[in-house]
């Protein structure tokens, strides 16, 4: 059973095509960008991992990793660009804003060694190293310890990504401490992040993985067909695939008694 009670968070890496141009500004551009980075992140925020698509509506924003505000340049940076919530987007990354303005010079060297123009602006859809060079500087301020999206963050110490896990028996997100070795200070980012998006805040944190494995036990072991509000569902019932009624049961049963001490 132990296989099935710790669910690894994704590593987004969206697929650009040569022939599509995206952007920000441009409507179709936009529409373009939204498209690849919905369809990468299976259709949840990068963030926080609820579904950003419901009754087939799109509840997200496009949302940039280093805040434009820090250079014009930022704004049509592809690889700068994610796909969040609103909640996401518009309050819990933008606390401490201000505070994470990086300071000109550092802006200044990245518009000069950055491979785009203002005027003619490349279709890059990977990260070049100014930019690299720019989310570094933007992670080691104290109000930076963010796991940007969709480029991703490697560790200071180890060159390790940075990456989140949920336990499922402790019904929190910890560090991906079972898929990847971390140091103190890279552990420390990334409770940083989970703190910043309340990932485990009674406020916050989904309660959906502990709807769904009620619904499999009130089920006798059926999964229940409806449109899951959240990855971490979503991943469970994947895993749960392919299994027999009644191990899907076993494990659910077991899993419910070890939560509530029954």
């Amino acid at each position: 059973m132990e296989d099935n009670l710790i669910l690894q968070m994704p590593l987004f890496r969206p697929r650009y095509k040569k022939w599509k141009k995206y952007g920000y500004t441009k409507k179709d551009e936009k529409e373009n960008l939204k498209e690849v980075l919905e369809e990468s992140s299976g259709g949840y925020c990068m963030y926080c991992y609820t579904r950003i698509r419901v009754d087939g509506k799109l509840y997200a924003n496009l949302e940039h990793a280093i805040e434009k505000s820090n250079s014009a340049k930022l704004r049509e940076c592809i690889p700068n660009i994610g796909i969040a919530c609103p909640q996401c987007n518009q309050s819990l990354k933008k606390a401490g804003e201000r505070k994470r303005k990086l300071p000109s010079e550092i802006i200044e060297n990245y518009e000069k060694e950055s491979r785009c123009s203002l005027e003619k602006r490349k279709q890059c859809t990977v990260a070049c190293k100014a930019l690299r060079r720019l989310q570094k500087a933007c992670c080691n301020n104290c109000e930076g310890k963010i796991i940007l999206q969709p480029m991703g963050v490697k560790g200071e110490d180890t060159g390790q990504p940075l990456a989140l896990q949920y336990d499922i028996l402790h019904m929190e997100f910890q560090p991906a401490k079972d898929r990847y070795t971390y140091s103190g200070a890279e552990k420390e980012f990334i409770e940083a992040h989970i703190r910043r998006f309340r990932l485990n805040d009674p406020v916050y944190k989904t309660r959906g993985i502990y709807e769904f494995i009620k619904n499999v036990i009130n089920g006798n072991g059926v999964i229940p067909e409806y449109e899951y509000n959240n990855w971490i569902v979503d991943k469970f019932r994947e895993q749960l695939s392919g299994k027999s009624r009644e191990e899907i049961l076993k494990i659910c049963e077991s899993i419910f008694k070890i939560i509530f001490r029954i």
